[in-house]
């Protein structure tokens, strides 16, 4: 979010749920939003029919909201959550991760899994002195299936435990925390499978290439696509390999848990964030078959002003 909110901090009063009380937030169709490409946070109603936004700030002014009363403050929250939810309206719940850090969406056992493993491999890793690069989770979950290496992480919990600070008798409380590291690590797997369809684009940019050869135009439009999506793939890979990095080093990340789920959060909330952006444009493009037609061109437009605004400044010539 970009815009710039002249707003009272929010304070920890306790609240789970926007229950505003000015009359304003009675109107039908209440709710706050992020609108446009800056993704300005807006609150819109629904008045004859018609839908109208404005400003938080114009909110509070047309309206009277007094900015040291509790709706000020629960506005406050509602601007701050459209980072974690798509809109919030009038009795909805504060989203969980301005109450306790925790996600507001959920994860499948799959991707709970998968967390798991990786740090397991990691374990083992560290117990060999021998770096294992596997970044498949099926190549993962086969590793670690393998009967040897059932074995061998009875050996890495007890030493881990040592490395700890702790008798090796102690190694349940080391798979304790490493299946609790794991909790959080889930969200970042279950991000990294929705970004591996923003990757997937790349082969279906190729294939319309062919499709668009008879207009010059729009073919070289593709093209410069085709340079966005692989900057925005490098950018969304970077903060997945900062993460893998930074809890690759598995007795380090247990020895300061708290930190690194400080920073787990952070990342998982910045992506999922991205991801939001991304999730309508993928389903049409999972619907759309891959070959020139007007919805392809709307779809193609769509697609450039998304990566153009993030990560260009030219003018898409499919907009003319």
């Amino acid at each position: 979010m970009t815009a710039a909110i002249k707003m009272p901090a929010a304070d920890d009063t306790g609240t789970t749920h926007f229950q505003f009380t000015s009359k304003v937030f009675q109107i039908t169709g209440a709710r706050f939003a992020l609108a446009g490409q800056a993704q300005e946070p807006r609150f819109f109603v629904t008045i004859g029919g018609l839908q109208a936004s404005m400003s938080v700030n114009t909110l509070m002014e047309e309206f009277h909201v007094p900015r040291d009363s509790e709706d000020a403050r629960l506005m406050t929250t509602a601007v701050r959550g459209l980072k974690y939810v798509e809109e919030i309206r009038p009795g909805d719940a504060i989203p969980s991760e301005l109450l306790n850090g925790q996600a507001s969406w959920s994860v499948s056992g799959k991707h709970r899994q998968i967390a798991q493993n990786r740090l397991q491999v990691q374990l083992l890793s560290w117990l060999s002195g021998k770096e294992l690069v596997l970044t498949n989770s099926e190549e993962i979950s086969n590793f670690i299936g393998m009967i040897e290496n059932k074995t061998k992480l009875r050996e890495a919990f007890e030493a881990a435990a040592v490395a700890l600070g702790r008798d090796k008798k102690d190694f349940e409380s080391v798979l304790l925390e490493i299946e609790q590291l794991s909790r959080e690590l889930a969200y970042i797997e279950a991000l990294r499978d929705r970004f591996a369809k923003i990757g997937a684009l790349k082969e279906k940019f190729n294939k319309l290439i062919g499709e668009y050869t008879s207009d010059s135009r729009l073919k070289q439009e593709i093209q410069r696509m085709v340079a966005l999506h692989h900057k925005a793939c490098s950018f969304y890979d970077k903060h997945f390999a900062e993460i893998d990095a930074q809890t690759g080093e598995v007795i380090g990340a247990l020895k300061s848990r708290e930190r690194q789920v400080s920073f787990i959060r952070r990342v998982r909330d910045e992506l999922h964030f991205i991801t939001r952006e991304w999730d309508s444009l993928l389903v049409r493009w999972d619907e759309i078959p891959v070959r020139k037609s007007m919805h392809m061109d709307r779809l193609l437009n769509d697609t450039y002003r998304l990566l153009a605004n993030k990560f260009a400044t030219a003018k898409s010539m499919l907009s003319k």
